[in-house]
């Protein structure tokens, strides 16, 4: 009897040779199992389309080009560097008119020519703060630029990460959905292959029942797997646009090689987060300065003409100085906080060196250690799993062994490659990380990645 007649003989309800039963389940499980399992998740067969793909480097690229956040920091600096090149001029002239002497109660009152000592005066007053004053003021809102600056260069580095991050989240859950389909599959020719063994009688309705809940169980996880690549989509949005929506590059790029970790750790030192802490730094220092140079006195500059009806009019120059006299509660506490908030500064860069390499130096051990893990599963695990499926098989075909060992030899190599997956995952999050602590940076460069 052929297979199709087989097929027949079941829809009409008629019994099976046990020996017939077992040749089409067995036609079965090679039709829907390939003698060998699929390649490692990021070892896809080529794609005629991938030139098409979105690429990591691809949304990294497209999350910095107008990206608000960086016009933002972008339109801070040039005010601030406004703000320096006004800071460092002298005061506005005053302008200075009014009315002296006018009597109000005696028979000369409101009369500007009966009093002789009724003028109109009219002058100009202009201070004269010291140019070492100006100077460090306009000096601290460059300090603020310098800060900017850094704080820019540091939104870019996590812009392309968290984008880089929110592909590589697609890139798995892509490659989840692959595989829990492909469970799928498994059950639902387990449930073929039991529906023939219970018509042969070597089957029993609870074993059908089983293989069928399992069947739907795995539905629903292919169902959650495609509600968790949609949200992985929406999140990679947030930095992309509509260009989430994409088809993503099945294949991970290539990472560089790990430089040794000193190296690591040397580099961390120029890292943007640091720079930007540095320039806190030396803006305290700056204010230091100017609280140390408030105790040297400002000085203004009067100059006045009055004009009387019926007398001589007067011209009136007038010399101002400030008094730094009573110390003690005004420049010394200004020039104390102003010391105290340098100190804070610098503990504030010696904490963030201290955080960026802890994390240089978790990331970096992690990441050699996923390495040789997935070695380990490339080197052993997966081709073993690949030898038990061809022995089961085998063994299906000589009559000496069950279906349910090649569904169980192919899905322990489904959930061994599931866990590659997620081991693949961690790896390409950790060198991602360490990319944007600077790990892969030149040495011209001093460890800073191009963040345009």
């Amino acid at each position: 009897m052929k297979p199709f007649d087989c097929l027949r003989a079941i829809r009409a309800g008629l019994p099976l040779s046990p020996a017939l039963a077992r040749a089409l389940a067995t036609a079965l499980a090679l039709a829907m199992f390939p003698l060998h399992a699929e390649p490692p998740p990021g070892d896809p067969p080529a794609d005629s389309g991938a030139a098409t793909r979105l690429r990591m480097e691809q949304a990294e690229q497209l999350a910095v080009e107008q990206q608000p956040l960086l016009e933002a920091l972008d339109a801070r600096a040039r005010a601030a560097r406004e703000q320096a090149i006004a800071a460092r001029q002298l005061p506005d002239p005053q302008l200075l008119a009014g009315v002296v002497d006018l009597p109000v109660d005696t028979a000369e009152a409101g009369s500007f020519r009966q009093d002789s000592d009724t003028q109109i005066q009219v002058g100009l007053m202009q201070e004269f703060p010291r140019a070492a004053k100006r100077q460090l003021r306009g000096d601290s809102l460059g300090h603020e630029v310098e800060r900017l600056a850094a704080d820019r260069s540091l939104a870019a580095r996590s812009i392309r990460r968290d984008a880089a991050l929110a592909w590589l989240q697609v890139w798995r859950d892509e490659q989840a959905l692959e595989l829990t389909r492909a469970t799928q599959r498994e059950a639902q020719v387990q449930v073929q292959a039991v529906e023939i063994a219970l018509k042969a009688g070597r089957a029993a309705q609870a074993d059908l029942l089983t293989a069928r809940i399992e069947a739907g169980r795995l539905r629903d996880n292919v169902a959650g797997a495609e509600q968790s690549l949609a949200h992985a989509r929406n999140r990679l949005a947030r930095w992309i646009g509509d260009a989430a929506q994409q088809a993503i590059d099945a294949d991970l790029p290539a990472p560089p090689p790990l430089p040794p970790l000193e190296r690591v750790l040397a580099r961390v030192r120029v890292h943007p987060q640091l720079a930007g802490l540095q320039a806190q730094v030396a803006a305290a220092q700056t204010g230091a300065d100017l609280a140390q140079a408030s105790y040297a006195p400002d000085w203004r500059v009067e100059l006045g003409y009055a004009h009387r009806q019926a007398y001589s009019e007067e011209v009136t120059l007038k010399l101002g100085v400030d008094l730094p006299v009573f110390t003690r509660n005004r420049q010394d506490r200004g020039l104390a906080a102003a010391l105290a908030e340098k100190d804070a500064a610098e503990f504030a860069v010696a904490d963030g060196l201290r955080q960026l390499q802890a994390e240089a130096r978790l990331n970096h051990h992690d990441l050699i250690r996923l390495g040789e893990r997935i070695r380990d599963y490339d080197d052993a695990l997966l081709p073993q799993t690949r030898s038990r499926i061809d022995a089961a098989l085998a063994a299906w075909r000589s009559g000496s062994g069950q279906l349910t060992q090649v569904l169980d030899a192919r899905r322990a190599a489904l959930e061994l490659q599931m866990n590659r997956l997620d081991l693949q995952l961690d790896a390409a999050m950790h060198s991602i990380q360490l990319r944007y602590l600077g790990a892969y940076g030149t040495a011209s460069d001093g460890g800073e990645n191009s963040d345009e």
